[in-house]
């Protein structure tokens, strides 16, 4: 499992009111289907303190979180319990802006969840997912976890109106990445186990790796002493080009990266 520090935020809501829409005309993208009235939302913004428990192999979430226009509104990423457009809802994503532009997220359920959402860009955020089903459109969503620690998981429409996904297999080629756990950072000179590297000290702070190549769950980069990662050329550096496990046995990234910049 992946440790990204600071992610969600469970401070629970009230209930959603009889009639409020998880959609409104003003919102474009929005989906035309209404949150049941009995059903808790609980509000979630990224770097709050807790992480998701399972990142998946990618993020699902809504296109107009990425351009954010000032129209208001709320539109709903739907979870259904089966990967059928009939099947019941079994939550949804919701993404807000308000009458003075601010954007927010909020996870509604029928009962309370420690949302597992994840940050994949600057304010930008959606649900994991860890498969599709046999025809490709529908993908196996990990909602939030019981009070108990159990995942609830359900299924998204990819063809739902809005709605983008990113697999972190290609998020992570293309961009600084760093250990989440610096003690866990293991480097090799070859693709494989048996030919370890002394890793450099310090945190993701004191070093930078850029990535070069992948092969399997096996990623070459460039690991830069100290850190060049939005620091000024002002000291002498050293290059070297390792091998990191970058994913796990499932598929989930062992690595991370700076959703939001420097």
């Amino acid at each position: 499992m992946l440790a990204v520090a600071g992610f969600a935020c469970r401070s629970e809501g009230a209930s959603v009111r009889p009639g409020d829409s998880a959609s409104t005309a003003a919102s474009p993208n929005a989906s035309p289907v209404a949150v049941p009235s009995t059903w808790r939302t609980i509000p979630w913004e990224p770097y709050a303190g807790i992480d998701p428990s399972d990142v998946g192999l990618g993020v699902v979430f809504l296109r107009r979180a990425e351009d954010k226009s000032g129209t208001p509104g709320t539109d709903t990423l739907v979870v259904r319990t089966a990967p059928d457009a009939s099947s019941p809802p079994l939550g949804a994503l919701l993404f807000e802006v308000s009458a003075n532009g601010v954007t927010s997220y909020r996870l509604a359920a029928a009962d309370s969840l420690t949302p597992n959402l994840v940050e994949y860009g600057y304010e930008e955020s959606g649900i994991p997912f860890d498969s599709l089903d046999v025809t490709g459109r529908w993908l196996h969503a990990l909602v939030g976890s019981t009070a108990d620690g159990t995942m609830r998981v359900g299924w998204v429409d990819t063809t739902q109106a809005g709605m983008g996904t990113v697999r972190w297999t290609d998020q992570l080629r293309d961009r600084p990445i760093f250990f989440p756990k610096p003690d866990h950072a293991a480097f090799f000179s070859t693709p494989d186990s048996t030919r370890p590297v002394a890793a450099p000290r310090g945190g993701d702070d004191a070093y930078a790796m850029h990535p070069v190549e992948v092969r399997g769950p096996w990623m070459r980069v460039r690991v830069v002493t100290p850190s060049d990662n939005c620091e000024p050329d002002v000291v002498p550096r050293r290059t070297r080009q390792l091998w990191i496990r970058y994913l796990d046995d499932r598929g989930r990234p062992n690595v991370w990266y700076y959703s939001r910049g420097c």
